[in-house]
C-alpha cells in the first residue's frame, strides 16, 4: 500500500516522487537522469535509503520533462516525469542482485516502467488518476508493441513476408487520440524499430521518416532507434567509395569539419547535429578497435568540443574526450578513493614517488589465484621502487581480510565496494586486469601485462631505458 506524502511547496523546476512497500525497508534506490548519451555521466544522481517502513521519497530537479531512472536490486525502473508534479508510484517487488551480477562488467539491469498510481499538480493540487498518466499509456503500448515486434521477427526468421505497416495501423487505432507529444514521438521511434526488423526499408528512409527531423538525444526512444540504425556506420561507410576518405581524414589530418561534412553526404544523415551524434558514438567504439589512432581520435574530439553544432554537443565531446583519455598512457588514471582493510582511505596520490602496479582481482577467480604468488614476490623483491596495489572484488570485506591472512599476502589491498564505479572507469572487462602507473602518477602501461605474462621483464626494461637500474 502506498502512503500519501505530505510534500512542501515546490516550484516548476522540480518534481517529487513517493512510494512505500515493506520489502524495500532499508534498501537503497539510486536515482539518475541520463545526460551524455555516449558515456554514463548523469545529469542528476542521488542515492536514497528507504525508511524502516519501506517508504521512499525524493525531490528531483527538473527544468523540462525527462525520463528518470530508479535502480534498485535487479531492476532499473523508469518514469517519465514533468516538472511541477508529485508522483505516487509503485515499485516492483524487491529482488536482490546476486553477487555474480554485482561484479559482472556486462550485467544489464531489468528495465521496466514504474506504475503510477496518481499524479498531482504541486501548484493547483489537482490529482490525476494514474491510469490517465502518460506512463500508464506507454506501458500499455509496449505490451502490445512487443507482440507485434515478435511477429515481425518470427516471420523474418522463417522467410515469410511481414507487414509492419498493417501492424502499425492496428496499434495506432488504440492510441491515435493521445495528445502527448512525448508519447507520439515515442511511438514513432518504436515503429522505426519495427520497420528495421522487418528488413524491407532502407536506412535513409528509416532515418528520415522515423528518426528525424530533430535530434532528441534526451529521449530514450530516439537513442534506442539511433543506435540501432547507425551502429558500426563508419565501419561500413568508410569501406564504400563515397566514404573511403574518412580514415585518412581522421588518422592523417584530424580534420573534424571534413569528417562531419563527409558523414553529412550520406543520404540517411539529415542534419549536422545528427552527423555529430554519429561521430561521437562511433569514436567511442573505434577508440578501442585499432583501425584508428587513439591520439587522432582525441584530437578530433578536442576540436569538436570547441566547435559544436549545438552547445550541449560541445559538452558531450569534452566529456567523452576526458573519459577516453583517462586510460591513455601519459595521462592521469581515473580517480580512486577506497578504504583498506583497516578502514583507512587511500587515493592514487598516496602512492606517488614509486611505480604502482594496479591490479584488479577477486578472491575466487582461478585466473587471479594464479597471479597472486607473483604479486607477493613483487612485494618481497621490489618494494623499494614498486607498490603493488590491488582493488579486490569480494562479497564481504571480512572474507577478503581472511583471504589475505590465510595466504600471508602483504600487498596493499583496497575493497572495491566503496566505489563500485571504479570497475567501469578502468574498463575492467575480465579478471584479472592490471595497469602500471609511473612515479608521477601517470599511466605508463595501459593495460599492463599480468605477472604471468612477463610484466616483471617489461618493467625492468622500462627502468633500464630511464637509467634507473
Amino acid at each position: 500500500m502506498l502512503l500519501y506524502w505530505s510534500y512542501g511547496i515546490l516550484h516548476g523546476q522540480s518534481a517529487s516522487v513517493h512510494a512505500s512497500a515493506a520489502d524495500y525497508a532499508g534498501q537503497t534506490i539510486h536515482t539518475t537522469i541520463a545526460w551524455n548519451p555516449f558515456i554514463t555521466i548523469p545529469e542528476f544522481s542521488q542515492r536514497v535509503v528507504c525508511s524502516e517502513e519501506g517508504e521512499f521519497e525524493q525531490l528531483i530537479p527538473l527544468k523540462e520533462p525527462r525520463v528518470v531512472q530508479f535502480e534498485t536490486g535487479i531492476y532499473q525502473a523508469y518514469l517519465y516525469m514533468e516538472p511541477g508534479y508529485h508522483y505516487e508510484v509503485k515499485f516492483p517487488g524487491y529482488l536482490e542482485k546476486n553477487w555474480d551480477s554485482r561484479i559482472s562488467p556486462f550485467y544489464q539491469p531489468v528495465a521496466l516502467p514504474l506504475t503510477v498510481l496518481s499524479r498531482t499538480s504541486l501548484e493547483s493540487r489537482e490529482l490525476i488518476d494514474g491510469t490517465l498518466d502518460v506512463n500508464h499509456t506507454i506501458a500499455l503500448f509496449d505490451s502490445l508493441f512487443v507482440n507485434a515486434n515478435q511477429e515481425i521477427i518470427s516471420r523474418r526468421k522463417l522467410g515469410q513476408a511481414g507487414n509492419a505497416d498493417s501492424l502499425i495501423q492496428q496499434l495506432e487505432l488504440h492510441f491515435i487520440q493521445d495528445s502527448s507529444r512525448f508519447f507520439a514521438d515515442y511511438r514513432r521511434f518504436r515503429y522505426g524499430g519495427l520497420k528495421l526488423n522487418e528488413g524491407k526499408t532502407g536506412l535513409a528512409e528509416l532515418s528520415h521518416k522515423y528518426l528525424g527531423p530533430t535530434v532528441m538525444e534526451w529521449h530514450p526512444g530516439f537513442i534506442e532507434l539511433f543506435r540501432s540504425l547507425f551502429k558500426d556506420f563508419i565501419y561500413y561507410y568508410s569501406g564504400s567509395k563515397e566514404g573511403e576518405e574518412f580514415r585518412s581524414i581522421v588518422n592523417r589530418h584530424q580534420e573534424f569539419r571534413k569528417a562531419r561534412q563527409l558523414i553529412l553526404q550520406h543520404p540517411a544523415v539529415w542534419s549536422d547535429t545528427l552527423a555529430e551524434m554519429i561521430l561521437l558514438q562511433e569514436f567511442s567504439e573505434l577508440f578501442y578497435r585499432g583501425e584508428y589512432h587513439k591520439e587522432a581520435i582525441l584530437i578530433m574530439l578536442d576540436s569538436m568540443a570547441h566547435d559544436p553544432p549545438a552547445p550541449q554537443f560541445g559538452i558531450y565531446a569534452k566529456q567523452l574526450n576526458e573519459k577516453l583519455s583517462s586510460l591513455v598512457t601519459g595521462n592521469s588514471p581515473p580517480y580512486i578513493s577506497l578504504e583498506d582493510l583497516d578502514g583507512k582511505p587511500w587515493t592514487l596520490e598516496d602512492f606517488k614517488g614509486k611505480y604502482t602496479y594496479l591490479f584488479f582481482g577477486t578472491t575466487d577467480h582461478y585466473g587471479c589465484m594464479m597471479e597472486y604468488p607473483f604479486l607477493q614476490s613483487f612485494v618481497e623483491k621490489h618494494a623499494a621502487y614498486l607498490t603493488v596495489l590491488t582493488v579486490m572484488i569480494s562479497e564481504e570485506q571480512n572474507k577478503l581480510e581472511d583471504f589475505m591472512n590465510r595466504n600471508n599476502y602483504s600487498w596493499k589491498v583496497l575493497h572495491y565496494e566503496g566505489q563500485p564505479g571504479v570497475l567501469t572507469d578502468y574498463m575492467v572487462r575480465a579478471y584479472p586486469t592490471a595497469y602500471l602507473i609511473d612515479r608521477n602518477g601517470k599511466l605508463l602501461l595501459s593495460p599492463a601485462p599480468l605477472p604471468s605474462e612477463g610484466f616483471e621483464q617489461q618493467f625492468f626494461r622500462i627502468m633500464r631505458s630511464r637509467g634507473e637500474i
